[in-house]
């Protein structure tokens, strides 16, 4: 079965979420994620600042 596909920008504001004090587990439980997926995410995007993701995701577009 093929992973599901999430936009940056969608990574990107469920890790915003997280970092203004959202659980993981809420945040799965909202957007039917997995908590694993979230802090994933959390984990892999926590160093890279919100803006700069946005303007490389809009530079490739």
């Amino acid at each position: 079965m093929k992973a599901k596909g999430y936009s940056t920008e969608f990574k990107s504001s469920i890790v915003d979420l997280y970092n203004e004090g959202r659980s993981a587990n809420s945040l799965s439980n909202e957007y039917h994620l997995a908590v694993q997926t979230v802090t994933g995410w959390v984990k892999n995007l926590k160093s890279i600042p919100t803006s700069l993701i946005l303007k490389i995701v809009h530079f490739l577009v």
